[in-house]
């Protein structure tokens, strides 16, 4: 993906963007594909004296799977920031398509001119793959929600690494709350999406809110747990995960997606825990430490660790989840499966 390649200060920056396809399940015929940025990449100028050519506008990738509704046919996703300038009015955005045709309903841009690359945080802001001006990389990272309120109005919900969640109104987009949970930043915010319990009108809001050195992000970081008013954005209760130590490699915000079942929200740790929070009140109410070694079913020793990207899953009484998760240098890898068995009472 360009935005990694663009660390080459060789790489001709940058060329592609983001989409979205239907594909037909019988044929595998695609039946239409949307490009989240229309116009094609032009030359915008070179360096290394003329011999690396950059190019634009470029970027607005698309993370995370879409949602459906089936009630309008309508299919809702996020973008990420642009690559390069110019920039677009697609990029850190929420799309909703017409499932059948592609064709777009409307689309909802929270911020603007926001240009970057991994180039940006690679020694310093002078590598020519860097756009100018730098943007803050404040994606939408995880997908979209459809959600109803208490008193049956529907909302798209989503989280974007600015450390905010959005609701929109479903027909129109027009923004119905945003509310700020933290500071946001590259590896902060909402990474890979939120989970809701309707019958409680609530949805729950992981943050990480991570910095990293060579692009810092201003103010004081608030990783943790909050669970808004799916109808107002409103502030119901919020756990704040408390640092665990001060060495670099000790990180300890919540990235990983989410899942609310019950009465209980279920969460990994970017520090290694796997955690249950009441759903009601935010208090932890079950904690482990996967950072450890296992023997596992196939006879081979290994090591859990950080939880980021997907989140756990639940299947008849199990809770399963994955273990040990390396990004950036920010985290200790790992690599176990871990399944749990839900004991009597914990339904």
């Amino acid at each position: 993906m360009e935005v990694g390649l663009a660390v080459n200060p060789f790489y001709g920056c940058c060329t592609t963007s983001g989409g979205l396809a239907a594909i037909d399940i019988n044929t595998g015929e695609q039946l239409w594909y949307l490009p989240t940025i229309e116009e094609e990449a032009q030359p915008t100028g070179s360096h290394f004296f003329g011999l690396v050519q950059k190019h634009g506008p470029s970027g607005a990738p698309v993370w995370a799977a879409p949602s459906y509704d089936a009630g309008r046919d309508l299919v809702y996703f996020g973008t990420g920031q642009n690559f390069t300038h110019p920039t677009t009015d697609t990029s850190d955005a929420i799309f909703a398509v017409e499932a059948k045709t592609g064709k777009v309903r409307w689309v909802r841009q929270y911020t603007a001119n926001d240009a970057y690359t991994a180039a940006c945080n690679v020694a310093s802001l002078n590598h020519p793959n860097c756009a100018k001006p730098t943007g803050p990389d404040v994606d939408f990272g995880g997908a979209t929600q459809l959600l109803r309120t208490l008193e049956g109005r529907e909302l798209v919900v989503a989280g974007q690494k600015s450390a905010d969640a959005h609701a929109m109104d479903p027909d129109t987009g027009e923004v119905v709350w945003s509310t700020n949970l933290g500071r946001g930043g590259i590896i902060g915010g909402v990474h890979w999406g939120l989970a809701a319990n309707e019958a409680m009108g609530l949805v729950f809001v992981p943050i990480s809110d991570k910095g990293i050195e060579t692009f810092p992000s201003p103010g004081e970081p608030k990783p943790g747990m909050y669970a808004l008013d799916i109808a107002t954005g409103a502030l119901r209760w919020k756990y704040t995960r408390p640092s665990r130590c001060e060495a670099t490699e000790c990180v300890f915000g919540l990235s990983s997606a989410i899942i609310a079942a019950n009465d209980v929200v279920v969460s990994g740790t970017i520090d290694g825990y796997l955690e249950v929070y009441s759903a009601e009140s935010g208090e932890r109410l079950w904690s482990y430490d996967a950072w450890r070694a296992y023997d596992s079913v196939n006879g081979i020793e290994t090591v859990g660790g950080a939880f980021d990207g997907h989140g756990p899953m639940l299947a008849d009484d199990l809770l399963l989840v994955s273990s040990g998760y390396t990004y950036v240098g920010q985290q200790r890898g790992g690599n176990a499966f871990l399944v749990f068995q839900l004991e009597a009472g914990d339904e």
